[in-house]
C-alpha cells in the first residue's frame, strides 16, 4: 500500500514539473516546484560520477517539512538502471525568500520500498525561486545537486 502512495506522489509531482507550473511570487519559492540540473556522486575511490539533466521536484507540507523526488537517477556508472528516489520529511525554514533545508537519518524510497542501506545523512540545501541546491550523504556516498527552473 505504501508503494502505491509513493508512486502516486511521484506521478503528481512529475505532472507539476511537466506542466511548467510556476506559482512563484517574486523572490520567493513556491509551495512546490521543479528544477533541472546536475547531480554529482563521489564514488569514494577518487572518481566522481556526474549525471546531467536530473529533475527534482519538491512540495511543502506542514509548516516545516517538505518532500522531494529525484527522477531517473543513477548513483554510479555501473548502476544497471535509473530510478526515482523519494525523500520525505526534510526540515526547512524560510527567510527572505529562501528555504533552507536540513535532514538527518532519512530513509529514501525507490522501486516501491525503503532503501535503508542508503539512508540520507548530513542533508543541507537551499531553494529559491530559480535555484535549488542539495548536499547529503547517501549511505556512504557524498552527493551534490544544483538545479534551476
Amino acid at each position: 500500500m505504501k508503494h502505491l502512495f509513493y508512486l502516486m506522489l511521484s506521478a503528481l509531482l512529475f505532472v507539476a514539473c511537466e506542466n511548467g507550473e510556476n506559482n512563484n511570487l517574486p523572490n520567493k519559492p513556491a509551495e512546490k516546484g521543479c528544477y533541472a540540473g546536475t547531480m554529482n556522486v563521489d564514488q569514494n575511490d577518487g572518481t566522481m560520477y556526474t549525471q546531467k539533466d536530473v529533475e527534482v521536484d519538491y512540495e511543502l507540507y506542514g509548516d516545516d517539512k517538505l518532500n522531494f523526488v529525484m527522477y531517473n537517477v543513477k548513483f554510479a556508472k555501473g548502476m544497471p538502471l535509473k530510478l526515482d528516489m523519494v525523500v520525505e520529511g526534510v526540515s526547512y525554514t524560510e527567510e527572505d525568500g529562501v528555504y533552507t533545508l536540513s535532514g538527518e537519518g532519512i530513509v529514501p524510497y525507490a522501486m516501491g520500498g525503503p532503501f535503508e542501506k542508503f539512508t540520507l545523512t548530513r542533508l543541507v540545501g537551499t531553494i529559491t525561486d530559480n535555484k535549488m541546491t542539495l548536499s547529503f550523504l547517501c549511505g556512504e556516498y557524498p552527493v551534490t545537486y544544483e538545479g534551476t527552473r
